[in-house]
């Protein structure tokens, strides 16, 4: 790898007082993201409580405080979710209209500048959502439509989940390739993980149901299939029985209801902490993780070619990493008119296929940050010398000072440029819950009840909802929790 950096004698006067300011900033910053937490917690125990209107106020009302410029699609996401779970269907899909514009601009921005921003930290540039996100967008949109009655808007939502799901592996080749273009990316080839999601239960059994409700037959006998198959084909993130029986796929006599409930709250992320050690013509990373009485505590080791690499170096630097949330719930039971009707079953992992398809692009971006950490580092390393000999030349004991705090300040500042990013949305759930039963058509009173360990933990009350022939039927729950 061929570092270029400035030549020549031209000395730099460090002051004090500037160096004093950059590391100042760590602690500036700090004091910023804790007002912003603090609001995050807020909302995030108002919408574990079920007050999602208040959840999506605070966001509203603190947005330029808790999202910054790049955060355009966490926004939208973020209270386009809690409109929905607060039944203000039409202002969510608005929002999630703008967040699947943006994701799908950022994207494509994303892949045309790849080579020219292959140094900047991710952190930095737009949010351009993560995949999960892009895909269970369109459910809610779906689930918005068709309180709104509108089934065929509602189905376009649907096929749109299975069009992202084609094109998913395709989208991070193309990435990989433009950052292969870079005049930096000397060391190993950039290219994404196998995609092993490319079929949704859940997206398949929305469809099934809208199908249902119209009377298309084929239409159900192709989605049931496709359903079943995703079971079948995708026992690592479908490790549970299929909740559906064959009547799914049977176009009922009367009339039918279905429920969805949703639980649990999608991952976070978290930052790890690595570090880079060059030889020639290789890299060890070395990573780390928290133990509770001894600190941070080195984990373990691998070694791999990277090009053009001298050796001597040593950096740190962090990737993000996702943490499943889960949930609370362990049993959801369904009462009609005060009777229990049944229990619901799981249908979809959804936070474990957010840790699957976040897999796919890991190894562009930890490539991409080891690749970065090492220019950057070496020239910082440099600079930092110069400081520090230009200090000791200038034969005074302010200069020398000057000199060490400037070089200080420096790998302060390489230390925060190399922060994982650790933007994601909140208020996705973790599962969906599924449950059907035949009824004679009228209108019912369901309340859905959620249990931990035989404990009731919430019931929501879906109040008084029509149940008739030739319908989706289709009603949906949450407990954020």
């Amino acid at each position: 790898m061929t570092i270029k950096y400035p030549r020549g004698r031209n000395r730099t006067r460090v002051r004090i007082g500037a160096a004093l300011l950059v590391l100042l900033v760590p602690f500036l910053l700090f004091s910023c993201a804790s007002t912003r937490n603090t609001l995050f917690i807020e909302a995030d125990d108002a919408a574990r409580n079920a007050d999602f209107s208040g959840a999506a106020n605070i966001l509203e009302e603190n947005q330029e405080r808790m999202y910054t410029n790049r955060d355009g699609v966490l926004y939208y996401l973020d209270t386009g979710l809690l409109l929905h779970y607060a039944g203000d269907y039409d202002e969510s899909t608005q929002r999630l209209n703008e967040a699947e514009r943006l994701i799908e601009e950022y994207f494509t921005r994303s892949v045309s500048q790849a080579a020219a921003t292959f140094l900047i930290n991710d952190a930095m540039q737009d949010y351009a959502g993560e995949d999960f996100e892009d895909i269970y967008l369109n459910v809610f949109k779906a689930l918005n439509f068709l309180a709104r009655g509108r089934a065929e808007s509602a189905l376009v939502e649907a096929r749109r989940i299975n069009i992202k799901l084609n094109l998913l592996e395709d989208k991070y080749q193309s990435l990989a390739a433009g950052y292969a273009r870079a005049e930096e990316a000397d060391g190993p080839d950039i290219e994404p993980a196998e995609n092993r999601f490319y079929n949704s239960a859940l997206a398949r059994y929305l469809s099934l149901v809208l199908h249902r409700g119209d009377g298309n037959a084929d239409g159900v006998r192709i989605d049931w299939q496709l359903l079943q198959e995703a079971f079948r084909e995708q026992s690592n993130l479908y490790d549970f029985p299929n909740p559906l029986g064959e009547d799914t796929a049977r176009i009922p006599e009367e009339s039918r209801l279905s429920l969805l409930a949703f639980t649990g709250r999608s991952p976070i992320k978290t930052a790890q902490t690595l570090w880079v050690v060059t030889g020639n013509n290789t890299v060890t990373i070395v990573y780390a993780e928290e133990d509770e009485r001894l600190g941070r505590v080195p984990q373990g080791m691998y070694s791999f070619a990277f090009p053009g690499v001298q050796s001597g170096y040593r950096f740190k630097f962090e990737l993000p990493r996702m943490q499943l949330r889960g949930s609370d719930v362990d049993r959801i039971r369904v009462l009609v008119d005060g009777r229990p009707l049944g229990e619901l079953d799981l249908l979809e992992n959804m936070e474990q296929i957010a840790l699957d398809t976040f897999r796919i692009r890991e190894p562009i971006i930890f490539i991409k940050t080891v690749t970065r950490t090492i220019a950057k580092g070496i020239v910082g390393q440099r600079a930092g010398q110069a400081m520090r000999q230009a200090g000791s030349d200038s034969g005074s004991a302010l200069g020398l000072v000057a000199g060490i705090v400037g070089s200080i300040a420096t790998d302060v500042a390489l230390d925060a440029s190399e922060q994982a990013d650790l933007r994601i949305s909140r208020y996705f759930p973790a599962y969906a819950h599924v449950g059907e039963w035949d009824l004679p058509p009228g209108n019912y009173d369901v309340e859905v009840e959620y249990y931990r360990g035989g404990q009731l933990l919430y019931v929501d009350r879906l109040g008084t909802v029509p149940v008739s022939p030739r319908s989706p039927n289709l009603y949906s729950s949450f407990l954020n929790r």
